[in-house]
């Protein structure tokens, strides 16, 4: 049995204004992909239940790509999830290009730095690993939740 931390997968979350907008599709739930609701009794989803449903969750909504970014130390694929409007997954890598900018904005000048920002939107990393002595708690039970609610508009509860 590999070991690989569940749920480190949830890498960046594109959020923007239109975030909630009510997503037309239905999009599956966590019991109807991997037949446990996460926190379930006697169960525990590792990293290959969380990339099940995340698939399943890309394959019902134009909310959210996953892409493969790197491999593990296992040398086994490494992916993480985006979510956002598809407006927004759609200028994905323009948003990306004015983050670097942005993060290295000594070429810049105050007035390029403001403009860049305005025209772009927030990208925020949401990871729920977990330590290596832990074998699940709250931090690997909220991404998947949070990950539906958010392609289904939803705010979190």
């Amino acid at each position: 049995m590999r070991w690989r931390s569940p749920f480190s997968l949830l890498g960046h979350f594109l959020l923007a204004v239109p975030l909630f907008v009510t997503a037309t599709a239905q999009i599956p739930t966590p019991i109807s992909v991997l037949g446990h609701n996460p926190g379930d009794d006697f169960y525990l989803a590792d990293y290959d239940d969380a990339i099940r449903y995340f698939h399943a969750l890309a394959a019902s909504s134009d909310r959210i790509k996953m892409f493969k970014v790197g491999k593990s130390t296992r040398g086994e694929d490494y992916e993480i999830a985006v979510i956002s409007s598809p407006e927004n997954l759609a200028r994905l890598d323009e948003y990306k290009a004015i983050a670097r900018k942005l993060a290295d904005s000594r070429s810049l000048t105050d007035a390029q730095a403001r403009d860049l920002a305005r025209s772009s939107k927030v990208i925020v990393h949401i990871d729920g690993g977990l330590h290596s002595d832990e074998v699940a708690g709250g931090a690997a039970l909220h991404p998947t939740r949070l990950q539906a609610r958010l392609i289904a508009g939803r705010p979190a509860d």
